[in-house]
């Protein structure tokens, strides 16, 4: 069966952070902008877990389970971390299984001018990765304009300039933390994760709801841990992750769907691909130290 095109688990994560993977208003603003010392995430280590749940006519999909395992620890001061393992199994019509193992290391100082991942993904148990990628973005500014040059190691050598005001995974979470609580509903923005092998940049539209009650968390599934958030504020959210220079039809390429934490936890997961659609939910986490800026 041939392996199915599914986004990168560091862009999941950001997603979930948000990247999640998380402002400002409806027009972007500058994507090195020093984040409000309002907006402080939360180190964490979380479990989802993530089910089938459609699939489109035609599709040769019969069922899909998966469980990434998210670990994000730093601050603003001293940038954030963000180690994840991503886990899936896919079974066809005929009842074929293939095992997808994703492994994603990432770097991102504070202010979103630096940004380091790392990727390898394994299929079918094989000790050896079928894709690696590895870079270093960095964030440049000349005569007031924006651009961020990426060096690759792996597959290959090379390196190549982005121009524009692009966001990093923890970056583009914090802007939709800030949108959020600033009472914005829609956030534009160019998002870079390091994907498609250290190429690939969205243009992405997230649409933010209204904020949810208090007591919203506490009507979820119980989970150990999970209390803290019933006294934190949180917003539905939808991003629709669009090619660049690609298909004008107004469809995005895959929608994600969430519950975000004014502290960056995330809960709810809905990935939606048009072919099929995956739901998750967290199953477990547990709430790391803080260490405070100076």
């Amino acid at each position: 069966m041939k392996c199915l095109p599914m986004p990168s688990v560091s862009a999941i994560s950001g997603w979930l952070v948000l990247s999640l993977c998380f402002a400002l208003s409806c027009s972007p603003a500058r994507a090195n902008e020093k984040p409000a010392e309002a907006i402080e995430l939360a180190p964490h280590r979380a479990i989802y877990d993530l089910v089938l749940e459609r699939t489109g006519a035609g599709s040769n999909i019969s069922d899909i389970r998966g469980q990434l395992i998210y670990d994000f620890t730093g601050s603003a001061c001293e940038g954030y971390k963000l180690n994840t393992r991503l886990v899936t199994e896919i079974y066809d019509r005929e009842g074929k299984q293939s095992t997808t193992d994703t492994r994603s290391e990432s770097v991102e100082d504070g202010k979103g001018r630096r940004f380091r991942f790392n990727t390898s993904q394994y299929m079918n148990k094989s000790p050896k990765p079928v894709d690696a990628t590895s870079g270093l973005a960095v964030r440049a500014s000349r005569g007031g304009r924006e651009s961020v040059k990426v060096t690759l190691y792996k597959p290959r050598k090379g390196s190549f300039t982005l121009p524009g005001n692009i966001y990093f995974p923890t970056q583009h979470s914090i802007a939709v933390l800030k949108a959020a609580k600033a009472g914005e509903t829609r956030l534009q923005a160019d998002f870079f994760d390091g994907s498609d092998k250290g190429t690939k940049v969205y243009e992405t539209t997230t649409v933010i709801g209204a904020p949810l009650q208090l007591a919203a968390n506490s009507q979820l599934p119980h989970l150990k841990n999970a209390e803290v958030l019933d006294a934190i504020q949180s917003w539905p959210v939808v991003v629709s992750y669009y090619e660049q220079n690609g298909k004008k039809d107004g469809l995005p390429t895959y929608e994600v769907s969430f519950r975000i934490y004014a502290n960056g936890v995330s809960r709810k997961l809905m990935l939606d691909y048009g072919a099929f659609a995956l739901s998750g939910e967290l199953s477990a986490i547990e709430f790391l130290p803080l260490t405070p800026c100076r």
